[in-house]
């Protein structure tokens, strides 16, 4: 805000702004007089945000009337910014002269009608007020979205779903060759010592498919969080996002597995007994919930592609 500025010469800039839609010119120089009196540029900040929507459901409940639907509620809470606008204007006041005090009463602040639609048009210049500090507040003090953040999110994402996916899809290829067709058997065909090498692998790839997902949680709950694309207006990330979390506890579930299968090849003495074991828990964990979720993922990154159930909005350009 132009803090420099007379009271006066800001109402002189507000009437220009508002295209000469002021009617209490007076009365709001008096105002942004006192707050710049008593250093209280927060309280007509304040004033002049319920000032506008007291403005705003004025003219609502003028457009719509008393009877239409939901007018008792918008009535209820515009006599609420009323109450609200009344007592920070008084507050303002106290730094003023008798006068101008009593001048307000006489004017605003009696329970009148003639006051109330007087105190009406004093909210409309305020709401003008209001807009002009939102028109010239500073580029750094507005709220921008930090592309940076999601953006840098969306990289993690990617490469932990490189991470993780490629890891589940290079351990599937393991599994084949101890397992036989189409069964969670072992194929006793297999050496002991090509099964310790496929287990010793197996772990490894662990250790990738534990870190790339764990990537992809912090990246989506980031990017959700923090990208412009809004839920609502994008039914495809809707539906990625809950495909993605809603199979975080079977995730957890067989991680806990993937990593005592890490922990016994890393500290060294697993017996082959116990690594099968624990491969034989990974793959048929949950009674196939693991691999149902891994379809899942593949949709997503459909999802991803095509965008399906999109919305076009303005919030989401």
């Amino acid at each position: 805000m132009n803090a420099t500025l007379p009271p006066d010469d800001v109402v002189l800039v507000l009437e220009s702004f508002s295209g000469g839609k002021l009617t209490r010119h007076r009365d709001l120089a008096t105002l942004i007089g006192l707050s710049r009196q008593g250093q209280r540029d927060d309280l007509l900040t304040e004033l002049s945000f319920h000032a506008k929507f007291v403005a705003n459901s004025s003219r609502t409940l003028k457009r719509i009337g008393p009877e239409a639907e939901g007018a008792q509620v918008l009535s209820a809470e515009m006599q609420k910014g009323v109450e609200t606008a009344t007592r920070l204007a008084r507050e303002l006041l106290r730094g003023g002269t008798e006068e101008q005090r009593a001048a307000f009463e006489q004017t605003y602040f009696r329970l009148t009608p003639d006051a109330l639609q007087n105190l009406f048009a004093l909210c409309y210049d305020l709401s003008w007020y209001k807009n002009w500090l939102l028109d010239t507040r500073p580029p750094h003090a507005r709220k921008q979205p930090s592309s940076t953040l999601w953006r840098a999110a969306l990289f993690v994402l990617i490469i932990g779903t490189i991470f993780w996916l490629g890891s589940f899809n290079a351990r599937a290829g393991l599994a084949n060759e101890l397992l036989v067709a189409g069964t969670v058997t072992l194929n006793s065909a297999v050496l002991p010592e090509v099964e310790q090498h496929v287990y010793r692998e197996w772990s490894a790839l662990g250790i990738v498919m534990i870190i790339g997902y764990l990537l992809v949680l912090i990246g989506s709950i980031v990017f959700l969080l923090r990208s412009p694309y809004r839920l609502r207006e994008h039914g495809w990330l809707m539906m990625s996002a809950i495909l993605l979390f809603v199979f975080v506890p079977v995730e957890v579930f067989v991680m806990v597995i993937d990593i005592r299968m890490i922990l016994l090849e890393l500290v060294g003495g697993g017996s082959l007994p116990a690594f099968r074991e624990l491969f034989l828990s990974r793959i048929s964990a949950l009674a196939g919930a693991p691999l149902v979720a891994a379809l899942c993922y593949y949709t997503i990154i459909a999802l991803a592609v095509f965008q399906p159930f999109r919305r076009r909005s303005e919030a989401s350009r």
